[in-house]
């Protein structure tokens, strides 16, 4: 018997149930589906369920705010209000046309479900502005999501314990 603890693997941590988007999906749909579900972000995948890519508030936020500020009005309109009125025109280009393919991060980084706890804390630590990070095989399918909030998990679990002890 070895006295070393058994090493935690991200598949005992991340998220099995991952809510996904295609390249084609509409910018305002994702931004709906990241809000309504409080997502920092999101895989993109192919047809064939292979990530393409991920988008995250940061990419809506960054990528498209050069195009005008009524974008964000937009967003709040379709989300928060839930109006339903046509997409304000911008210049030559209707923001209605952008795709989370126009926005998103076409290289993600990602991590397999073998990788160790320790080794997504790192990885973490080392990329503040990456959450959440996609879990694939070695076909590029996803097969799990791990965010901040996974990591943080263990410590809730823990300190609860601790404090009905």
């Amino acid at each position: 018997m070895s006295d070393q603890p058994k090493k935690v693997l991200i598949r005992d941590v991340m998220t099995r149930k991952v809510l996904s988007v295609s390249p084609e999906t509409s910018i305002f749909e994702a931004a709906k589906i990241i809000t309504e579900h409080n997502f920092d972000g999101m895989p993109v995948v192919n047809t064939a369920g292979q990530l393409v890519g991920i988008i995250t508030e940061y990419d809506l936020i960054n990528k498209t705010s050069t195009i005008n500020v009524s974008f964000l009005q937009k967003i709040i309109n379709d989300i928060y209000i839930t109006k339903k009125e046509s997409p304000p025109e911008i210049g030559t280009k209707d923001i209605s046309d952008l795709t989370v393919e126009d926005v998103m991060n076409r290289e993600p980084l990602t991590m397999r479900e073998g990788s160790t706890f320790e080794d997504a804390i790192e990885t973490f630590k080392a990329h503040h502005r990456v959450n959440p990070i996609p879990i694939v095989d070695d076909q590029n399918k996803v097969v799990g999501i791990i965010s901040r909030f996974d990591i943080l998990r263990p410590l809730n679990i823990l300190g609860y314990s601790k404090n009905n002890n």
